[in-house]
Parts: C-alpha cells; structure tokens; sequence
C-alpha cells in the first residue's frame, strides 16, 4: 500500500512545482492581433498581476487552462487524501492480522506447554537403575551429567529409536544388538547412507568403566562418543532431530523430566550416555564360582583358569573386567600394505610408536560378541585362542607382553571353557517400548 502512496504524493508535488509560463511579449500580441493589456494592469501570470476574465481569454483561453490545471490537481489531492486513508484502512488491517497471528502463536505455545505439563503428570515412573553386578567396581560419575533413572530410560530409549537417524533407516541399537552381548555379529557395518565403517562395533557392555572410547581411544568421554557416533554413523544432524523428537509429546515431557528442558542436541547425547554407563554385564557362572558357588562351572572352565594365567593372558586381560582399557599391537593385519593397514591408536596421537595398537577387548560374553579383533577378520573364538596363543603376527611394534604360548589340547580346550564361562547377564536384555 505505502508505495501507491508515496507514487500519489510525488505526482502531486511535481505538478505543483512546474515553472510558470512566462508573460507573452507586448509585440508578440500585437502580430496575433491581441489588444494591449492595460499599462496599469500586470499580467495575471506575474508576481502581482490580476485575475484573467473569461473574455479576455477567449474560448480557448487561460480561465479554461486555469479550469483543467485546477481540476488535476483536485484529482491528485483526492488521490493523495485516499492513498493516505487507505494506508491507515491497511495499517489497521495489517495490526489486526499480526495480532492475531502473535495471538494464535501464544495459545499454540500455551496449548503445548499445557500438553507437554499434562503428559509429565501421566509418565509413570522411570525404571530404577539396574544394580551393578556383583564384583564390578563402581563407576565414575560425570560431575557434568550425573546418572539418573530418568536419563537412563529416556537413553534407553533413544538408543533404539530411528528417528535419531539422518533418514529414519537406523538406530544405534542397529549395530549393537541385545542378544549378540550388544555387538552387530558383522564383521562391519554400513553407516546411513551406505559407506562402510573400517572397524568392527564393539560391545557397549562395560564401558562405563574405560577412560576413552573407540578402538583407538580417540575419544575422551562417553558424552563425547555418544555424539560423534550418533552424527558420524546415523548421520545426524543435531539441530534437525531435536525438533522432530520435542514435536513427540511423550518425548519432551521426558526431556523435561530429565534434564528441565527441551530435547536439544547436547542433552540427547547425555541421555544416550546416562544409559551406557547403566549397560553392564556380569553374574556369569564364573562370577558365581568365584562367589562360593562350586557347582557353578566344571572342572575343564577351572582348569581353564589357571591356563589362562600361566599363559600370561591376564596382563592385558585383568579381572574382573577382563581388560585394561589400554593398548597393544598383536600384529593382526600388518601383513597387508601400509596403504591399506589400519594403524589404530597412531591415528589419534600422530605416534609411531603406537602405530598398529588397539585397545584391549573385554572377555565377559566373548563367546557372544564375535567376530573378532578391531577388524571382524576373524570369525570365531577357537580362531581368536589359536592367533593369540601363537604370539600374534610379528612386527617392529608387537607388543613385549604378547609371547606364544605352547599349550597341550587338553589345555587348549580348558582355555576355551574358561572364556564360555564368563559369559554373564546384562543389565538391559531385550529393547523398549518407543513413544
């Protein structure tokens, strides 16, 4: 409306302000054969000069040109003072619809505010903790995000849910399966969109007690893991899902529960890690033999024990989390070209020296979580004893700890007991039911 305005109003002021005609020369009048004007008398079109009658213009004079100019200039006057009336009509109207709008947007947010307040009312408690399995230690809090039953169920939940994906294909449970010790069983896996991962998923049982993550320990927190893995394999993009789960009302009203706000990008990564330091194994029958329980194994998995220290395997493998959360090169894969080798935890420290190293699987379920090593190379856990056993694959940075051990197959068969025998129960066995 404003510019129709503005366009009526320079009209206005350019007719008003054009140059006035000059006073027609005395001898010019006389050649048409106009009578003189009076000597007494200026022009009407001069500072001072009198009014024109209408005889002395003739027809076609200037009280008919005075008549027409005046007319326009009426018109534009009209025009302008309906411009303007219009502007205030529009204005009015264009107050009225932002009103309205700021009206609406205010009881939107006050029905989904009263919507998301109703739900919490209606969210049944959350699930207490699961008790740390006898003989594990206790876990290190974060001071930054301390574990709580509500952020554990509502990561429990995340965990299995798709729509944290870039595309809705996959979760993080995708790679981590509760019935396979909460590994894949896949050597790799693909990432949303296809590419395929270089590395084997690990289990998630127990890392609640290592100090970094990933096979090469690039990365220092559980929060930290939890993010990178949640953009690096669904392919997410933090800013995107966050509105999608806070439009489920049963979702925000967990976040609100949880965390005292809305699902944002930060928060869902310290759900999803509230759970996995909640995600433990233990109370296998080796746990319960090591309890009193004499019956708990036979006496191959005991005879197994003491095999699986005389071959120095607890060096690396310690009780009772049966690693040390450390790393180590055994050799697997320096075979192939240095193009194509992983080099492990050099490519987090840049250190040649750590060139071919990873960190120290955990034994509790083995017998559940292969295939083995950080590549998924080897498929079972008879292959897994025999590569150990036999010392891994020399190279320049072999781990001094790592010796090969000559083992009888009474013995050989006691080891592989053993390691059967560590196989536990989780705290979280099947998944949940999703808002």
């Amino acid at each position: 409306m404003r510019p129709i305005v503005f366009a009526a109003l320079i009209a206005a002021a350019a007719a008003c302000s054009q140059p006035q005609p000059k006073p027609v020369p005395e001898e010019t009048r006389e050649a048409a054969g106009v009578p003189p004007t009076d000597a007494g008398t200026k022009p009407a079109n001069e500072p001072g000069g009198g009014a024109m009658t209408a005889a002395d213009a003739g027809p076609d004079g200037g009280a008919v040109d005075a008549g027409r100019d005046g007319g326009v200039i009426s018109d534009i006057k009209a025009g302008a003072s309906e411009a303007v009336g219009n502007v205030k009509a529009g204005a009015e109207e264009a107050g009225r619809t932002i009103a309205d709008a700021g009206a609406q947007a205010v009881g939107a947010v006050g029905t989904a505010a009263a919507d998301v307040a109703e739900a919490m009312q209606k969210l049944p408690p959350a699930p207490p903790i699961p008790d740390t399995p006898v003989f594990l230690p206790a876990v290190e809090e974060s001071s930054d995000n301390p574990t709580t039953a509500e952020k554990v169920w509502l990561g429990y939940q995340l965990f299995f849910d798709k729509r944290l994906s870039k595309d809705g294909s996959m979760s993080c449970e995708s790679c981590h399966h509760p019935e396979l010790a909460w590994t894949s069983g896949k050597a790799v896996d693909p990432k949303v969109g296809g590419a395929m991962n270089k590395r084997n998923a690990p289990t998630m049982e127990n890392v609640a007690y290592y100090q970094s993550f990933y096979w090469d320990g690039r990365s220092p927190t559980m929060e930290a893991v939890s993010a990178a893995a949640w953009k690096g394999q669904l392919g997410a993009s933090p800013d995107e899902i966050a509105p999608k789960l806070n439009a489920v009302v049963a979702y925000r009203a967990q976040f609100q529960r949880a965390f005292k706000e809305d699902a944002t990008g930060k928060n869902i990564a310290m759900a999803l890690a509230s759970f996995l330091r909640a995600l433990k194994t233990g109370n296998a029958p080796w746990d319960k033999y090591e309890q009193g329980d004499k019956g708990a194994v036979g006496r191959t998995a005991r005879r197994g024990y003491r095999v699986f220290q005389n071959a120095r395997c607890t060096l690396c493998h310690v009780p009772p989390l049966y690693t040390d959360s450390q790393f180590h090169n055994v050799g697997l894969g320096w075979e192939k070209p240095e193009a194509d080798r992983d080099h492990g935890r050099m490519d987090a420290t840049k250190d040649s020296k750590d060139d071919g190293k990873f960190k120290t699987p955990t034994l509790r379920d083995v017998a559940r979580t292969g295939p083995y090593f950080h590549d998924g190379s080897v498929k079972s856990l008879s292959e897994a004893i025999d590569y150990m056993v036999k010392g891994g694959t020399k190279n320049p940075n072999l781990d001094e700890k790592l010796k090969p051990a000559k083992l009888s197959a009474r013995d050989r068969q006691a080891l592989q007991a053993f390691l059967e025998s560590l196989t536990g129960t989780p705290t979280f066995t099947k998944s949940p039911e999703l808002p």
